[in-house]
Formats: structure tokens, C-alpha cells, sequence
């Protein structure tokens, strides 16, 4: 298996190590937990969830937690130069909770992580400040997901008309203004805390090789 590669995501609220093996040449993850033997408290468990983890270009990430009774899937899925954050049920893979409430809902969002992000428009140097920049989220990058397949679908709904309104009244794109508003969310957070870019050629489109981060769930 020389094409596989290794990535580590460390549970920091739970006691536990998961130890991701990400191979995705062969389309599946394997995922070995070993126990540290530390018990939880009650007031750890209202800390927010916490994931450390590093991944290379082409590899799947996934971490599976439980909330509130509900089962959820923590995923880094592979996406064009870089990787698309998705957390939802694990027996609904066409159901991303992220990207249901997590706007802008046309053009750069910032649950997707891309390596031109990083990079001026014509990817001669870093993306700072001035003429020749891309208007996207850097290090620092904040998401929300809903709770449950309901809160996915009425989102949806209401998105349908807010993207598309062609002939709806006003009255219809205020309803589903209302209604994305009022449907439960959890709020979470990425930190990239170190990154490679790959591909630095001008007039092409840099890719993200590795990627050190860390996730903060909001957990009520």
C-alpha cells in the first residue's frame, strides 16, 4: 500500500485517541481507538468538542461522535485542491449539515478549504492585502451545521427559494428568510494551525499538500 498515507486526530474532550489510517487509493478508512483510561467529568462534557488532526492532499479524515443521543460524522472530504468540512449522519452521505447554514451559499464559503485561497490572483505570492488578493477566509474559518435531518431539509427549503426566487413574492422570500433563520444550529470553528502549498506556478491554481488544524464544536 505505498500510496496510503497516515493521519492522527486527537479527541481532546473525550479519552480517547483515534487513530485515522486514510487511504484513499483504496476508498476506505480504517480506524483503530485505543482507550487512555481517564475518566470524563460532568463539566468537561459541557466543554466544546475538540479535534486535532493533519492530512495530505487526497486523504479523508473521519471522526465519529455522539450529541444530545444522536450519532454524527466528522469528515475532511477531498475536494478539488483542498478538502470540503462535512459533518452529518453517517447513513446520509448526500446530507451535508454544514453546508445547509453555512453562508455565503454562492461563490467562496468558508467550510470549503482550497489552496488558492492562499495565494494572489495570479499565484506569484502570498494572499495579502492590496491589488491582485482573493477575497477568501484564511487561517481562521467558522461553520455551523444543523442538528438532524429535519433541520437539513427545512433548510433546503428555504434556501430553494432564497437562491432561486424567479416569480415568488416578497412575502414567500420573507417566509423562508424566517424559516432558514429559526431552523437549530450548532456553531463551530477551524483553525489552520499549519499549512503546505503545492503547485506555486503563475497562472495556475495552487493545491494544499498538508494541513495541520484544529476543530472546535460548540456543543450545547
Amino acid at each position: 500500500m505505498g500510496d496510503s498515507t497516515n493521519s492522527y486526530i486527537l479527541c481532546l474532550r473525550s479519552a480517547y485517541i483515534i487513530h485515522l489510517l486514510a487511504m484513499p487509493r483504496f476508498g476506505f478508512i480504517t480506524a483503530l481507538v485505543l482507550s487512555l483510561g481517564v475518566a470524563t467529568t460532568g463539566a468537561a462534557a459541557a466543554d466544546p468538542l475538540e479535534l486535532r488532526g493533519e492530512v495530505s492532499r487526497g486523504d479523508t479524515l473521519v471522526h465519529r461522535f455522539d450529541h444530545d443521543g444522536a450519532g454524527y460524522e466528522f469528515r475532511l472530504v477531498p475536494t478539488g485542491g483542498g478538502w470540503t468540512i462535512w459533518i452529518g449522519d453517517p447513513m446520509q452521505r448526500d446530507q451535508n449539515y454544514v453546508t445547509a447554514v453555512t453562508p455565503p451559499f454562492r461563490g467562496i464559503n468558508p467550510a470549503v478549504i482550497q489552496g488558492w485561497h492562499f495565494r494572489n490572483r495570479d499565484n506569484t505570492g502570498p494572499n495579502e492585502p492590496g491589488d491582485g488578493n482573493v477575497n477568501a477566509p484564511q487561517m481562521e474559518r467558522r461553520f455551523a451545521f444543523v442538528r438532524d435531518s429535519a433541520g437539513y431539509q427545512a433548510a433546503q427549503e428555504a434556501l430553494e427559494v432564497l437562491l432561486w426566487p424567479g416569480e415568488r413574492s416578497e412575502e414567500n422570500v420573507r417566509n423562508a428568510e424566517n424559516q432558514l433563520a429559526l431552523v437549530p444550529r450548532i456553531e463551530g470553528a477551524m483553525r489552520i494551525e499549519a499549512l503546505e502549498l503545492g503547485n506555486l506556478v503563475a497562472g495556475e491554481q495552487a493545491h494544499v499538500e498538508r494541513m495541520a488544524f484544529r476543530i472546535s464544536l460548540e456543543l450545547p
